[in-house]
């Protein structure tokens, strides 16, 4: 398996409006999503959006038990990731069809390291998505999952989590960034 590089904030490409992926492509789309997801596990994360590693195509891999159900040290040869975790989801050309309530929850990103925020996100969503068998399903979900579904819709969209945590946090944030790239230049 291929672990793929996770693009960085404020990388412009992060900010790209994902391109659904057509018939054609889902019945090519499988060691992509295993390569997402071994990424997503990987790096310790609850969920990865293809736009994070630099793939303009609306997939996403969401589990929010963030452990393999495997041991993943020999899985580059002779595992299936995507078969052996019970919890992994894998859903191409995502979009939410309902979403109800609010809930605020600290997120964090892997591609915005070393920052946590609180954001508010609806409660209970249902998600309508396909998977790779190329059939329709639909996903109803709340708390943690249902914010992972939002976190990595977003950044389908070109949204980041960043956009929606307060002012003086994001400015904070981004002081930083600039110190240490200038630090970086001295060094």
């Amino acid at each position: 398996m291929k672990f793929f590089n996770i693009l960085q904030y404020p990388d412009p490409k992060l900010r790209l409006k994902a391109q659904k992926a057509n018939k054609d492509e889902l019945k090519n789309i499988g060691e992509l999503a295993k390569n997402i997801a071994y990424t997503m596990y990987k790096a310790e994360g609850v969920g990865l959006a293809a736009t994070q590693v630099g793939i303009n195509k609306r997939i996403i891999a969401i589990d929010v038990s963030k452990k393999l159900d495997v041991n993943c040290e020999n899985f580059l040869e002779d595992r299936d990731i995507l078969s052996l975790n019970k919890n992994l989801i894998i859903a191409v050309n995502p979009e939410i069809i309902y979403k109800e309530g609010k809930i605020i929850h600290e997120e964090g990103c892997l591609s915005i390291p070393g920052f946590n925020a609180d954001i508010e996100r609806y409660k209970n969503i249902k998600v309508k998505a396909v998977g790779l068998d190329g059939k329709e399903f639909i996903v109803e979900s709340d708390g943690i999952l249902s914010i992972a579904f939002q976190h990595e819709i977003d950044h389908l969209d070109g949204v980041l989590f960043i956009d929606k945590a307060s002012p003086l946090k994001r400015t904070l944030y981004n002081a930083k960034l600039k110190k240490l790239k200038s630090e970086e230049k001295v060094h």
